[in-house]
């Protein structure tokens, strides 16, 4: 006979959504030509590699600094040296992201300090850009991680503007997605923006890295992403646009670096909210109506919404 069985706790967590270091290394990938590193243990690593792997279904280049127990306790500056040496040597890349875990926050490891030092020891890496972002997996979740690397990488590459001698580019506008917006779901928004004569930048994009196409050839780095020479560009952006509440902090750091206006939506799901955006993106656009394939397109949707209404009220 079957046996039901009731699992005593009230709550599963599935550890994909609630990883700090893993959302970090996400946002990381959709940067152009980028190598995640995770500061820690080679077990940190490898549990965020098999819930990608798995979930996305493609090669993730994912590294680590490979901790152990004379590293975590003297410090971990030659593994970040070593990890930075190895992967450039290897794999080419043009920006690494490095996203810090349980074991070095514990210790209290001032990794930035030590990421200085390093780059101002190593002229030899040249132009790669290394930003660090503190994700411990002990505080927060995978869209607070995502978050952080996002501000990291804004911080870090993207230059304070002077109001008066700001060079505006009054088409172009930033889009800041959150770990809930899919590579598909970006490239809708994308195709939307550019209806209304726009140019958009992605911070991150993953329709480009994670959107499952075939690539000629496997070179350990991501396969796409944000231009690294878009991301200074963007503190010339007309406006910034967020999409999540989780990317407020982001949102607001670039606007306060380029001068300009930032607004924050909660989600693009459902019809208000979408009409939300585009009215934002009439005001910016400077037009009275949407484009004709965007009313058609709501058009389409009312009537859906109608023809299901006796299944869905």
């Amino acid at each position: 006979m079957a046996r039901l069985t009731r699992p005593r706790r009230a709550l599963s967590t599935n550890p994909l959504k609630s990883s700090a270091p893993l959302g970090a290394a996400m946002a990381y990938l959709g940067i152009e030509g980028a190598v995640p590193l995770f500061h820690g243990a080679q077990g940190c690593t490898a549990f965020a590699m098999v819930h990608m792997v798995r979930h996305f279904k493609e090669a993730i280049p994912l590294q680590t600094t490979a901790m152990n127990e004379v590293s975590t306790i003297l410090g971990g500056a030659e593994q970040i040296e070593e990890a930075i040496a190895n992967i450039r040597k290897r794999a080419h890349p043009r920006f690494i992201g490095i996203a810090s875990t349980a074991l070095t926050e514990t210790r209290g490891e001032d990794v930035p300090g030590e990421l200085r030092e390093v780059l101002a020891r190593r002229r030899d890496f040249g132009d790669l850009k290394v930003v660090y972002a503190s994700t411990p997996d002990f505080e927060g979740a995978m869209e607070d991680g995502w978050a952080a690397a996002v501000t990291a990488i804004v911080a870090a590459l993207v230059p304070e503007t002077d109001p008066r001698q700001r060079n505006t580019d009054s088409r172009q506008v930033n889009v800041l997605p959150s770990a809930c917006v899919t590579p598909a779901e970006i490239e809708e928004i994308d195709r939307l923006i550019r209806a209304f004569g726009l140019t958009p930048i992605f911070l991150p994009d993953l329709s480009t890295a994670l959107d499952g196409h075939l690539a000629e050839d496997w070179s350990g780095r991501s396969l796409g992403g944000t231009r690294l020479d878009d991301i200074p560009a963007m503190a010339r952006s007309a406006a910034t646009f967020a999409i999540g509440e989780s990317m407020q902090g982001a949102a607001r750091l670039l606007g306060a670096r380029g001068g300009m206006p930032v607004q924050v939506f909660p989600s693009l799901t459902g019809l208000r909210a979408v009409d939300g955006f585009v009215q934002a993106l009439m005001a910016l656009a400077g037009t009275a109506d949407a484009p004709p394939a965007i009313r058609r397109d709501r058009a389409r949707l009312q009537d859906a919404m109608l023809d299901a209404h006796f299944q869905t009220d």
